[in-house]
């Protein structure tokens, strides 16, 4: 819901209102302003929880306090009685005003108290102090600006902060070359020197001329031993733990006074979230997915089989490849280059929720990260056993093995280091021999990554490393970068049951083995789903979303617009990559004699957004 920017610029008279069009894709229902001498908040609205009085900006009831927000408050209505309580005086019904209110009671503190996926901005009046918060898995962006004479801007997505640059944007090499490391740039970076994340879970307050960064929330820390749910009759107790938590989230993120559905893929995860939506719901749910024409990567059979068990009114749409041409529009909305092509069918299956009338999805993310679904959870506790061997015995030992490229290279390059190997099971490729020596040598992004995050990880066990490297990391400037972007492009917003905190620090309380349990993973979640799913959903194993970028990228030519982009030319230009590797990475796709899909798609997506970002200002 929403799109929001400001600007922090005391005795600048600061207006921006040229910018909020911008963001219009975010709020096509609304516009509001709110400017004294200091300050601006801007808001484009997506009008979803009180459609007629959610105006933007809203303020307590002296005006004292001053709210933009991007996101949903899950927990408004009881957080809105604990304030009546307390003597607060409301004149709207909207979880925005809440947020007025909960600063004004409680301070800086006020996100704690809060529910919900949000990223919102509060200027106080009094203290002259502006206050950003996001939320705690970083479902809503939010990204800022320092000025060099101290101002602070501040911005949903990127495009508007470009305009306040004191020169021509410039690319962030460090941050590219995370992005042939791990597949995505880290928090705080952006691919623009100057603009940084918001980190998830934290609060920025700029006042008196500093700007400090505070976090509120972390995945908690628990003992690899303790808790319940090891037995039979504690596995049980976990199980329905899920699934009472689950259902609350869902019920919560049901609120909306507009057309509201869900995606299916035909997982156990979004399937889920559907089938437990379809349950509370008098009407039939409108239900999603897309296919594909490869059939490898196709799940329409088990999509429609999930959407007839479940009793949803179902829609599928199609990738074509043909579909490829409009990674340009999608990397406008991205405005950040991606080592793979994903967001297009995300894009795609936005458009069709949209024309079909709806405002509000809810989606399968976090799941995996929660409960340890993807494979490298499972195939880093195998590779561990081998660990403690001499690595050219490892090299040895691996080399006939039927494993990925990312598992043979973990237990090639492995060691104790649990942020080195999980770099290791993202790593997008040989790029080192690709990259220019600038972006090669670019300052040592990787390194203040692993100092951020080595200490978090020492009272963990290894499979609750690998969870929190997932929700610090991967899920906030990956998954949820991609859903945020591909859902507002089209006025939707994406809900995500499974990232409700609450949950996170109730599965915190069992033991590592109750999740790691079983020979399929998510098995505590499969048995909580029994009474809702199809056998053949609840045995499916994980099979994620893939769009066919590899085969795209075989054909022996292109789209003129792709062709251009990795022109010699153009890679000359841009300076980031080397034009006789890139050509030679094609040769190779191509013929069919090795897999470069990534690297080819991280260039094609770099030299993109070169192009609509840095070349054309």
């Amino acid at each position: 819901m929403c799109g929001i920017l400001g600007l922090l610029a005391p005795g600048a008279n600061p207006d921006l209102r040229s910018q909020l069009p911008l963001l219009a894709h975010r709020g096509p229902d609304d516009e509001g302003c709110y400017a004294d001498a200091d300050v601006f908040l801007g808001a484009r609205r997506l009008s979803i929880i009180d459609v007629a009085g959610g105006h933007q900006p809203l303020s307590n009831e002296t005006e004292a306090v001053w709210v933009i927000q991007n996101g949903e408050v899950y927990n408004y209505l009881t957080v809105r009685a604990e304030l009546e309580a307390r003597g607060h005086i409301f004149r709207t019904r909207s979880d925005t005003e809440v947020i007025a209110h909960a600063y004004e009671e409680w301070g800086t503190d006020c996100p704690k108290h809060l529910r919900g996926i949000f990223a919102f901005a509060v200027w106080d009046r009094a203290r002259r102090r502006l206050f950003l918060a996001r939320d705690r898995f970083g479902v809503k962006p939010l990204y800022y600006l320092e000025l060099p004479r101290g101002e602070v801007a501040f911005a949903s997505e990127i495009r508007p902060l470009l305009a306040l640059l004191p020169d021509l944007p410039r690319p962030d090499l460090a941050a590219l070359r995370a992005l042939f490391t791990v597949g995505f740039i880290p928090t705080p970076r952006t691919a623009f020197e100057r603009i940084r994340k918001l980190p998830s879970a934290h609060t920025l307050v700029a006042e008196e001329g500093r700007v400090r960064l505070q976090q509120y929330w972390d995945v908690p820390v628990s003992s690899p031993q303790g808790g319940r749910g090891a037995g039979a009759q504690g596995g049980r107790e976990a199980m329905e733990i899920i699934k009472q938590h689950l259902q609350r989230a869902v019920t919560e993120q049901r609120m909306s006074e507009v057309p509201l559905g869900a995606l299916i893929s035909g997982g156990i995860d979004s399937s889920s979230i559907a089938a437990l939506l379809q349950a509370q719901s008098s009407a039939r749910l409108h239900t999603f997915n897309i296919g594909f024409e490869r059939t490898r990567y196709d799940e329409t059979r088990y999509a429609e089989l999930a959407a007839r068990h479940i009793g949803t009114q179902h829609h599928q749409i199609v990738f074509r490849q043909a579909d490829f041409d409009r990674y340009p529009e999608v990397m406008a909305h991205l405005e950040e280059p991606q080592c793979s092509a994903t967001a297009l069918p995300i894009y795609l299956l936005y458009e069709a929720c949209r024309r079909a009338g709806l405002t509000v999805v809810l989606t399968g993310e976090g799941s995996d990260e929660l409960l340890g679904g993807y494979h490298w959870f499972r195939g880093d506790a195998h590779a561990q056993r081998l660990l403690w061997l001499p690595r050219p015995v490892r090299q040895l030992a691996a080399a006939p093995l039927p494993i990925s490229d990312a598992a043979r290279r973990v237990l090639r390059e492995g060691g104790p280091d649990a942020i080195a190997r999980y770099a290791l099971w993202h790593a997008v490729g040989e790029a080192d021999g690709l990259l220019s020596s600038d972006v090669l040598h670019a300052d040592g992004l990787m390194e203040d990554w692993h100092a951020a995050f080595a200490e978090r990880l020492t009272a963990r066990d290894a499979f609750r490393q690998f969870q929190y490297l997932e929700a610090r990391t991967r899920l906030v400037d990956f998954i949820n970068f991609e859903v945020d972007r591909m859902s507002m492009a089209h006025s939707i917003e994406a809900r995500v049951p499974f990232l409700d905190h609450e949950l996170w620090e109730c599965v915190a309380g069992l033991p590592s083995a109750a999740l790691m349990n079983g020979s399929q993973p998510k098995g505590l979640l499969r048995a909580a789903m029994r009474e809702y799913l199809p056998p053949e959903i609840l045995a499916r194993r994980k099979w994620g979303l893939a769009a066919p970028y590899a085969d795209w990228l075989r054909r022996p030519r292109l789209p003129d617009w792709a062709e251009d982009a990795l022109s010699d030319s153009a890679l000359r230009d841009t300076g980031y990559f080397k034009a006789d590797a890139v050509k030679r990475l094609r040769v190779e796709q191509q013929s069919g004699r090795r897999n470069h899909a990534r690297l080819l798609m991280g260039v094609l997506s770099t030299q993109v957004w070169h192009g609509q970002f840095v070349a054309q200002r």
